[in-house]
């Protein structure tokens, strides 16, 4: 078999592994699985739907960063110049971004700061993926890690990737509620950032709640829907449309 044929066959094997995606925590354990498996840290999903304001985190669909990374960009005042802002600006073509290179486009006082922030994070590169939804507009599926630059393969495997994951967060999302959900509201808020990725102790400082009340939460969440974990109760929810 050659290098090839095996590619073709790892991507025919991922399009059946995305279309066996039942709810968001399918697609978000799946995305975080391709971002590793490529090199990468973390992964976001953002469109323009999202945010009335203009905050780039309210227009974060899912991501695997951590809260600190989003919110670093937007308190330097980074939204701006950000290239994964700029794809849902403008789609285009799928872009690599690198602050520290010469040819960085940022002005050099924005160069800084982003190579501050990402240095924190241990990261170097974005790679960001333009993707479209009638229904939604425009959007974007990017990559944050430490890696070298993307070859071609890997950018027309990880092009193929986003815009199939992208589809099918849109699916999974549209299907309505199946039952009357017994969460409250901080309950069905905490297990939605449990299903993000989030610590107790990072939802409680989005939510301006104690990890104690956190995991009070979240305990109440297991309970209520027969679950021995957070992974359970999360896939437990997702499938009977309390949490999308």
């Amino acid at each position: 078999m050659t290098g090839l044929d095996s590619r073709e066959q790892d991507m025919q094997a991922m399009r059946q592994r995305v279309y066996q995606c039942v709810s968001q925590f399918d697609i978000f354990r799946l995305l975080r699985e391709i971002t590793e498996q490529f090199g990468f840290k973390f992964f976001l999903v953002a469109n323009t739907s999202g945010s009335a304001s203009g905050a780039f985190s309210e227009a974060v669909v899912i991501t695997s960063a951590p809260s600190d990374l989003i919110q670093g960009y937007e308190d330097n005042g980074l939204m701006a110049a950000n290239p994964l802002a700029a794809m849902i600006r403008e789609a285009g073509a799928p872009s690599e971004h690198r602050p520290r290179a010469s040819g960085s486009p940022q002005a050099d006082c924005e160069k800084t700061v982003a190579i501050a922030t990402m240095t924190e994070n241990d990261l170097d590169c974005w790679f960001t993926v333009p993707v479209y939804d009638p229904d939604h507009g425009a959007a974007a599926v990017c990559f944050l890690g430490n890696r070298p630059p993307m070859s071609a393969c890997e950018t027309a495997e990880m092009t193929l990737y986003a815009h199939l994951m992208h589809q099918k967060l849109r699916q999974v999302s549209a299907k309505p509620a199946k039952s009357a959900s017994p969460l409250t509201d901080r309950e069905r808020e905490c297990l939605l950032w449990t299903a993000a990725g989030k610590t107790s102790v990072e939802i409680g400082r989005i939510l301006d709640l104690s990890e104690h009340t956190v995991n009070h939460y979240l305990n109440n969440v297991a309970r209520k829907v027969g679950a021995v974990n957070r992974t359970q109760a999360v896939a437990y929810a997702m499938r009977h449309g309390y949490i999308e």
